[in-house]
């Protein structure tokens, strides 16, 4: 697997774009982790054929997740796609793609000429894509957001969406090559979102790889730089990301320098 960081901001950060993530499997699926509003365009940037991304996942229904979606379908439209895009979710994700489609660009639907093929993972159940087996936990969020596991018969990645840690996500992400974990806050002072100092309290107690921590608030990455530099210090696994790292996820996994 290879993992390339599209963005790793929260919705206002005007240095980042919004987490999202490009996951390309060993046979050559290509899988977009959220779609924000900056998403797209980061996405652009990378996949030139209409045929890609194959599928895009939505962990959960804020705007700095999936409004980028009407973006994405536009695209693919203008540049002649003809193969399924399937968007999987939980529950409601076809009405609310739908519905977030006809607001952007009225009637736009009717003209797509190619299908969209919407799957629904619910808590606890599995479901076999791209080679990889899908499997979704809550976390604590504002809205119900699922953390989710993707694995194949090597490697196991989990992608946390937003949200603070659950018992269900950390058993989840037990043996994980790779997490990408939402730590909105140096330590858990914002209801509903995860923190640096949390996520190494997790990484402690989790049997993971590497940790990639994203969606942190604006003013922290900025104004805490040196604190967390200092704490990462102590995790060498562990580290903060920006757009256009790569991760391969090998035997032994590799980080690769942004280009």
């Amino acid at each position: 697997m290879e993992v390339l960081f599209l963005g790793v901001g929260e919705a206002c950060d005007e240095h980042h774009a919004n987490t999202s993530v490009l996951l390309t499997t060993g046979d050559g699926c290509r899988i977009l982790l959220d779609c924000g509003f900056t998403a797209a365009h980061r996405l652009f940037a990378h996949c030139r054929s209409a045929e890609e991304p194959h599928a895009v996942w939505i962990s959960h229904f804020h705007g700095d997740h999936f409004f980028g979606i009407p973006l994405l379908l536009l695209r693919l439209w203008e540049t002649g796609r003809t193969e399924p895009l399937t968007i999987i979710s939980l529950q409601g994700g076809r009405d609310k793609v739908l519905a977030a489609l006809e607001l952007a660009y009225p009637g736009f639907e009717a003209k797509l000429q190619f299908p969209l093929i919407f799957k629904e993972l619910d808590p606890g159940a599995r479901l076999e894509f791209g080679g990889l087996t899908w499997q979704a936990a809550r976390s604590i969020h504002s809205c119900t957001n699922l953390g989710l596991l993707l694995q194949d018969d090597r490697h196991r990645l989990f992608y946390s969406g937003d949200g603070r840690p659950t018992p269900e996500t950390e058993q989840l992400m037990q043996g994980a090559d790779l997490v990408i974990h939402e730590a909105f806050s140096l330590k858990d002072s914002i209801a509903n979102h995860g923190s640096v100092l949390s996520c190494l309290d997790l990484a402690r107690r989790a049997d993971i790889g590497h940790m990639a921590l994203v969606h942190l608030e604006r003013n922290v990455r900025t104004g805490g730089a040196e604190v967390i530099t200092t704490l990462l210090s102590e995790y060498p696994r562990i580290w903060l990301p920006t757009e256009d790292d790569r991760i391969l996820l090998g035997d032994t996994p590799d980080l690769v320098p942004a280009r």
